[in-house]
């Protein structure tokens, strides 16, 4: 475990959440951070600028929150290099449907390979590694690379009873909140597997490529953009066709079966949480 630098501190404590993405971060940043009382969230649209803000800021105690995902590693070593003393949070949600929920978010944003295509736990060959949806190698990195224990929670138990886990929340971060100032709804809608594959196979025929296979400079704002407007067109479309579609996204099959292949990984997770979570 890294050693804490108390000349380093400026007397501010920094409390970093770094997702994962699709685990209830978008919720969390736009109706539960912000009401804590006794610690000033910084917006996710300022995380990037934490830096300036921890050096400008006449405040004590500041969180900040990004949903990371494969960027993870990269950008929490970035963290912990300027700010080993930081306290981190970290929200996992089980491997297989973690996966499930990226794989149509990556369909939704213009992607059109197959789910066997996108995360192969067979060949390992795919827009997605094996590895990126491996969590114990991430919580030990933390483990490593920060003087304080991460607060460790778990999305499917966040799902069950919010009020318990927005606890946990406050007390590792020694603030507090109003149940009743708590809005429960989530701000997402998913869209339907009939929606997703109507757009995944459009996608398919008109774009050449996926929009993680571009290079840096490749595609502009403009382009980028474009293409996102086209394809929530194509989102709305799909729900006023009035077929019925019976067809999975992902099949259930294929479900059990990274499920079973990743059981391995989520229960280390657990059992590493009970020993080193914070709470």
């Amino acid at each position: 475990m890294v050693k804490e630098n108390l000349s380093d501190k400026n007397l501010k404590e920094l409390f970093f959440h770094v997702g994962l993405a699709k685990t209830g971060s978008t919720y969390l940043q736009n109706k539960f951070f912000h009401k804590l009382k006794g610690i000033k969230y910084i917006h996710t649209s300022e995380f990037y600028h934490y830096n300036e803000i921890i050096a400008e800021s006449t405040e004590n105690k500041l969180l900040f929150s990004r949903e990371f995902d494969r960027q993870f590693f990269d950008e929490t070593i970035k963290i912990a290099e300027k700010y080993p003393y930081a306290k981190i949070l970290i929200v996992l949600r089980s491997n297989e449907k973690w996966i499930a929920s990226q794989y149509r978010r990556y369909v939704k944003n213009g992607g059109s390979r197959s789910f066997e295509n996108f995360i192969n736990i067979e060949t390992n060959k795919g827009v997605w590694k094996i590895e990126d949806a491996l969590f114990l190698p991430k919580l030990k990195f933390l483990k490593r690379h920060f003087s304080h224990k991460p607060l460790i929670l778990f999305y499917e138990e966040f799902q069950e009873d919010p009020h318990k886990t927005f606890k946990k929340i406050a007390d590792f971060s020694n603030s507090s909140y109003h149940e009743d100032e708590i809005n429960l709804k989530a701000k997402h809608k998913s869209y339907s597997d009939k929606q997703l594959l109507f757009v995944r196979k459009l996608t398919g025929k008109f774009y050449k490529k996926d929009p993680y296979e571009f290079t840096d400079g490749e595609v502009t704002w403009l382009k980028f953009r474009t293409r996102w407007l086209i394809l929530h067109l194509f989102l709305y479309l799909a729900k006023l066709i009035p077929v019925k579609n019976n067809k999975e996204l992902i099949a259930k099959r294929q479900l059990t079966e990274y499920k079973s292949f990743f059981q391995k990984d989520w229960e280390q997770c657990h059992e590493f949480a009970k020993e080193h979570s914070a709470l």
